[in-house]
């Protein structure tokens, strides 16, 4: 049994779950039980909502892929943030454990409590199938920053997004960039990329970023650059990420 009586159908001992299409769920109450989870999949269950979110369930994550359930990736990190400040239910002075995260929407993920909460720990960033954001506000830019740790940042098949976050220089951790699926990016950012960048793989080459591209690259000898044409099927291989 979870909160309110709810019956949780699987075991709290579980490590790893991965839902997919599931309809019927409609709830995280049905969740609330999963304390020990180091990978939580949820993906095209649009009808499942964040009543009855357990913020515990966040304790031991470290792999949380989420899309295709309207706004519930943004929405149970807000209430982790949010229980965590307050030290509520959460250890005092808790910050996620969380890896590798992978979510359809830029805008709900990038504020300043919840960059501030995966900061220490997170090192994969993917932003796969928004198809609203169409570029980044200062203050996106800024919670973008706040991801101290980040080393690989991925956009794909966000078909909307027409810029890349302006301040990506500022990340100095940034090992890898990866943007597939994003036809509409016709630039890079003003300020160019950062340093420690060692891996930049992209769609289709285009004259204006061909131009921009070189110009870093001068700067930064050390960067590997590589191109996909838009019709390639391009399969994510994450697993080096774990390494």
């Amino acid at each position: 049994m979870g909160e309110s009586g709810t019956i949780c159908p699987f075991p709290a001992s579980l490590k790893k779950l991965d839902v997919e299409g599931e309809a019927s769920m409609k709830s995280m109450a049905l969740l609330s039980n999963l304390t020990s989870l180091t990978t939580l999949r949820l993906s095209n269950c649009w009808n499942l909502t964040v009543d009855g979110f357990n913020p515990l369930i966040a304790v031991n994550l470290i792999e949380m892929r989420v899309y295709n359930c309207n706004t519930l990736a943004a929405d149970m990190l807000s209430e982790v943030a949010s229980h965590s400040q307050r030290a509520k239910l959460l250890p005092a002075g808790y910050f996620s454990r969380l890896e590798v995260l992978i979510v359809d929407d830029i805008c709900g993920l990038l504020v300043a409590p919840i960059c501030n909460l995966l900061a220490p720990a997170l090192h994969t960033l993917e932003f796969s199938f928004d198809e609203s954001t169409e570029s980044f506000t200062e203050e996106q830019d800024r919670a973008l920053q706040l991801l101290t740790s980040l080393q690989n940042l991925i956009f794909y098949a966000c078909e909307g997004l027409q810029s890349l976050p302006q301040g990506l220089h500022r990340l100095s951790s940034l090992k890898e960039l990866l943007v597939f699926g994003s036809p509409k990016i016709r630039s890079m950012p003003k300020d160019g990329l950062p340093v420690s960048l060692r891996k930049l793989q992209m769609n289709d080459r285009i004259a204006e970023i061909d131009k921009q591209i070189e110009t870093i690259k001068r700067t930064n000898p050390d960067l590997s650059i590589s191109y996909y044409p838009s019709s390639t099927s391009c399969e994510i291989d994450l697993s080096a990420f774990f390494a």
